[in-house]
């Protein structure tokens, strides 16, 4: 019997096209970390809910009558939600703040056109939309999140899902396999709206496999013993201060950092003390820049004035202090004025007998601490910076390769901690990187010293950051804590759950217990394994619908 032909696709007029395309982006704002529905997190209902932005996206492109129409529409109904989700960068750049807008709403009109020209070829449209959209959008996010201008993870398809029944997938394939769930159930009900049935019992079969594997994969069980126990100081400085901390204000911050700290040790015994990133100013805790500091005599008491008070107060303590502090390698005087070979953005753990060890950033603040491509191109940089950021500097160097810091507690336990800086705990592969050795996880901790005075007033901004780094520690099998400057600190467990966070924006201590996992998660062992099979498969397809189609049908 002849094969039937395939039903005529009814292209909409472009006001309905538009239509499809603001009601969809205006549900992905509401789902977003920080926004409408932020306090449905971690409910079933809060996955319902997420799966309607993409189904309204897939039927906007799907019935859209041209490409370039379709890129158009799309692009301009995402940029809106992003003028208010973006809205803290104005307090970074404000010449940089519509250039993050257009490129972050790129993706979603990059990726209903790319969908659209798919699914024209014949073989594809037999495919279920269930399984073309989740895998042609998670390699794109991929090449967003982790690929091009080195890193723009935040504001992911799977970051609504924190804490919620599909959160053990990121320990199979990380926060992309989430963000497929999301997407599949979008196209499984972006193809019933599309009204083109009869519809085929594929269209669920993704979803659903992905569902039972949320269900099925065991909770991680933590091993027994004494946890770790950190006393984490949330600081809030209110400025960033990598453009600048007055000496004046240097002393009254940092002294009430370090009473704010005796505060807590009065009442507590901690294995730990964590301060946040950069909160020790001067050039850091390198013996020999410190030596030589010291043989200049008084003049460079602005310098050492504050490493020193550090060293003492950990040792008045007795407890291990792990702080953020820069870190100045290599210096030497030139001209009346100090210059450095290296400078770091470090994490130093003093002991109480001044032994000293630190983990260096290696992983640079896409346009916060470096300039993708342009950094190759030093005058052009200044140039970008005079415009785009005036007063910052990008003058840091990264690691070569990531330090575990070693930490042995008083009943005699060695716990291996890893420590991401800042935006480092929002990347996976940077994550996965500075925990896992050949395959198997070698930290027993993730421990994130993270600024985000940045944000300014934005808690929606703080929201996101937190809620994009609590997804390593379910990737990683291990507990992550968050000692951030302005909020939100807390305690991330690998079980998908949030044991503790404080409030932003206030100067406080939070007592953390970490419990100790011998986990090895999927995530952890082959890394992006997920959004590279889709990255893969996006080719395939490309090929296929180069090779294959009826010269007719492209449009």
């Amino acid at each position: 019997m002849p094969e039937s032909s395939p039903r005529p696709v009814q292209f909409d007029h472009p006001v309905v096209t538009l239509a499809w395309l603001l009601a969809s982006a205006g549900a992905w704002w509401c789902v977003q970390p920080g926004q409408v529905a932020d306090g449905l997190s971690g409910s079933a209902v809060m996955l319902l809910l997420a799966v309607i932005w993409p189904a309204l996206l897939v039927c906007g492109a799907l019935r859209s009558r041209g490409g370039w129409q379709l890129f158009g529409f799309c692009w301009i109904a995402y940029a809106l939600p992003w003028l208010f989700v973006l809205s803290w960068v104005t307090d970074v750049t404000a010449a940089g703040y519509p250039v993050l807008i257009a490129y972050s709403a790129l993706w979603a009109a990059t990726f209903a056109c790319l969908l659209r020209w798919l699914v024209q070829q014949r073989p594809l449209l037999r495919l279920p939309l269930s399984c073309i959209a989740p895998v042609t959008w998670t390699g794109l996010e991929y090449l967003r999140g982790e690929v091009i201008f080195d890193a723009w993870p935040f504001h992911m398809a799977g970051h609504s899902q924190w804490g919620g029944p599909t959160t053990m997938l990121a320990s199979i394939g990380g926060i992309w396999l989430v963000g497929m769930l999301v997407v599949s159930g979008g196209g499984l009900l972006g193809s019933v709206l599309r009204c083109r049935g009869p519809w085929s019992i594929w269209e669920f079969a993704l979803p659903l496999l992905l569902m039972g594997l949320a269900w099925w994969t065991p909770l991680p069980v933590p091993l027994t013993g004494q946890p770790l126990t950190v006393l984490a100081v949330q600081t809030n400085l209110p400025q960033d201060n990598k453009i600048g901390w007055p000496l004046d204000r240097q002393a009254e911050d940092v002294s009430s950092f370090i009473a704010l700290t005796e505060t807590g040790l009065a009442s507590e015994q901690p294995d730990l003390v964590v301060w946040p990133e950069t909160m020790v100013p001067g050039l850091g805790f390198e013996p020999d820049t410190l030596s030589l500091l010291n043989d200049i005599g008084p003049r460079a008491d602005a310098w050492i004035r504050w490493p020193r008070a550090l060293i003492a107060a950990a040792t008045r303590s007795g407890v291990p202090w792990l702080v953020g502090s820069p870190t100045w390698t290599g210096v030497r005087v030139q001209d009346g004025s100090l210059m450095p070979e290296h400078r770091f953005n470090s994490a130093v753990l003093i002991e109480p007998g001044g032994e000293l060890s630190r983990a260096d950033k290696v992983f640079l603040t896409p346009f916060g601490e470096t300039m993708p491509y342009v950094r190759s191109w030093p005058w052009l940089e200044s140039l970008v910076m005079d415009f785009g950021a005036g007063g910052m500097r990008f003058d840091l160097d990264a690691a070569e390769q990531p330090t575990l810091l070693t930490l042995d507690t008083s009943d005699g336990v060695m716990w291996r901690l890893a420590v991401p800086i800042c935006f480092e705990d929002a990347v996976p592969s940077v994550v996965r990187e500075q925990c896992v050795r050949d395959g198997r996880t070698v930290a027993d901790a993730i421990i994130n010293l993270t600024n985000d005075g940045w944000f300014g007033s934005s808690d929606a901004g703080r929201r996101t950051h937190a809620v994009a780094a609590a997804w390593r520690a379910v990737e990683i099998g291990r507990p992550l804590l968050r000692v951030a400057n302005t909020g939100y600190s807390g305690v991330y467990l690998p079980e998908g759950t949030t044991m503790l966070e404080s409030d932003t924006r206030t100067a406080t201590t939070l007592l953390a217990l970490l419990p100790r996992y011998d986990t090895q998660t999927l995530q952890a062992r082959w890394g992006n394994w997920v959004p590279r099979l889709c990255l893969a498969l996006i080719m395939i397809g490309v090929v296929c619908r180069i090779l294959c189609a009826p010269r007719d049908t492209i449009r």
